[in-house]
């Protein structure tokens, strides 16, 4: 059994927002460390525990250059057969067109299924697995904690993380699946794995080779820092003083 498990790297969650912004516009910076985005290594570590039920052969993909190799095989290390690379060729590409890459991989590869993080902790956006789903004509689980096969693997019951608890979804394979944290905690990749990593087998492909629109239908504008606050912090002896104020700021009536 195939499975397809899409791996970014992004800006270190640590990373001051400062820096952040400045190497989005492209300012040269060094305070700036990048890891692989840590939604998608419970998206692998996912999929190596499936190898009990059948799954052989674990294709990490990722639409990044070179430069971001380390983090690609990170993902590798901790058990993948192989990896696809897209190198979009400097591009900042939007979520529409990360979103048909992969569906340019999967209709190549024909995976059982797909196992993406949840959202990238850069922009937290959340859009690519749905829009892939989309894109397929595939049913789609997001935010899954839970994973169950049936016997035939035909189908997979998956618990959701919702606002209001846990949703319980029975989708028929194949299908594009969201993680999100309670599923797993990712292992870590030892370094005889990292050393070994560089050998196992990586395609390259380039993202002006697919025939994918070169416009982003959604570009960011620009990011900015949040203010300063600007409040200030009142003691209250009780509970009637509080509703006393909350009232004098017609906050409450």
């Amino acid at each position: 059994m195939k499975v397809l498990v899409t791996v970014k790297p992004v800006a270190d969650p640590n990373t001051p927002p400062a820096a952040w912004i400045a190497s989005q516009e492209g300012k040269p910076t060094n305070d700036v460390n990048f890891v692989a985005n840590y939604f998608d290594l419970i998206a692998v570590e996912q999929a190596i525990r499936l190898k009990d039920i059948g799954v052989d052969d674990i294709c990490i993909v990722s639409i990044t250059g070179d430069d971001m190799m380390a983090q690609v095989r990170s993902a590798i290390a901790m058990g993948a057969n192989r990896a696809i690379i897209v190198d979009p060729e400097g591009k900042h590409l939007g979520w529409q067109q990360i979103a048909a890459v992969l569906k340019h991989v999967v209709e190549k590869e024909q995976p059982a299924f797909v196992l993406m993080g949840k959202q990238a902790t850069d922009d937290d956006a959340s859009q690519v697995g749905s829009m892939l789903a989309g894109m397929l004509g595939w049913p789609q689980a997001t935010f899954v904690s839970e994973m169950t096969f049936s016997d035939d693997k035909a189908r997979v019951r998956v618990g959701r993380e919702t606002d209001e608890g846990v949703e319980v979804l029975d989708v028929k394979l194949p299908a594009v699946i969201t993680c999100d944290l309670r599923l797993n905690e990712p292992r870590y990749a030892t370094l005889p794995n990292l050393i070994k990593s560089k050998k196992a087998p990586v395609e390259r492909l380039k993202f002006s080779e697919l025939g994918i629109a070169a416009d982003a239908k959604v570009t960011v504008a620009g990011h900015a820092l949040p203010a300063g606050r600007t409040g200030e912090c009142r003691m209250v002896k009780d509970a009637a003083e509080l509703v006393s104020v909350l009232r004098e700021m017609k906050a409450v009536d």
